[in-house]
């Protein structure tokens, strides 16, 4: 059926929080490498961080990706794929502002420059094409997570082939950014009718919670049927990978549409 999974991971930037990323990189390697996701929609990773994690996974792995600063300064939107299955076509850093070409540019009230990493991808395996958005909304701003939504919605509506969204958008399910993606544009969040839906992404190290919100989504357009998600609460002898909890889709082309 060509199955495929997709991953969506706030890595945590290097924070001296207690946790450090030299403890938490190896467990987050592990968790990945045993998942084996095909593609990644990573947040937060800097430049040393996502090179040594790609050190640690199996070869097949690359990442992509511009830091929210320019160049390689600040924290990344990285996506990470595995080669051996889908191929990368093209890869767009923009920035979720009233001028996205425009590096390290602000707007709405953020608390940084956010970005949006594109990658448009052919799966070798099914000979179909999908364009992977990912991104990082701003915690602090409603208006700058709607405003950069709308830019999303934009970038979907660029090509005629199915999308998935894949990010940490720092509000819960049923917020205003949330029913404008689901309600607005009809994308379907993967994880909707999952069991145990109400375990928390974001656990700040604690483990998992029952009736905490999940702020981090993979959402897909028409052309990509969810086949199961999970919740990913790996971790390795008392030490989580970051204080969020990945969330992983299985997926599978529709015949409907996508090409």
């Amino acid at each position: 059926m060509s199955d495929f999974t997709v991953m969506s991971f706030n890595l945590r930037y290097p924070a001296r929080d207690g946790h450090p990323v030299e403890a938490r990189l190896p467990v987050a390697a592990e968790l990945i490498t045993e998942a084996h996701p095909h593609l990644i929609g990573t947040q937060e990773g800097e430049l040393d961080q996502l090179e040594k994690l790609i050190e640690l996974l199996p070869d097949e792995y690359i990442w992509l990706g511009e830091g929210h600063s320019g160049g390689n300064a600040g924290e990344f939107t990285a996506v990470i794929c595995d080669s051996s299955r889908f191929e990368v076509q093209a890869v767009d850093i923009s920035w979720l502002s009233e001028t996205p070409e425009t590096v390290a540019s602000e707007s709405w009230g953020v608390s940084h420059a956010r970005t949006l990493t594109t990658v448009d991808f052919t799966d070798l395996e099914a000979g179909r094409s999908l364009r992977l958005l990912n991104t990082h909304l701003d915690h602090k701003s409603e208006r700058a997570r709607l405003e950069s939504a709308k830019i999303m919605a934009e970038t979907i509506a660029e090509v005629d082939v199915p999308s998935i969204v894949t990010g940490d958008f720092n509000v819960a399910t049923g917020a205003p950014v949330y029913e404008y993606f689901v309600s607005e544009l009809g994308l379907t969040d993967t994880a909707a009718k999952v069991p145990g839906e109400d375990i928390g992404t974001f656990h700040r190290y604690k483990g998992p919670k029952a009736g905490a919100p999940r702020i981090d989504w993979i959402l897909t357009t028409p052309g990509i049927e969810t086949v199961a998600t999970r919740i990913d609460t790996y971790s390795s002898g008392g030490t989580y990978p970051s204080d969020h909890f990945p969330v992983e889709a299985t997926l599978r082309w529709s015949e409907v549409t996508g090409a």
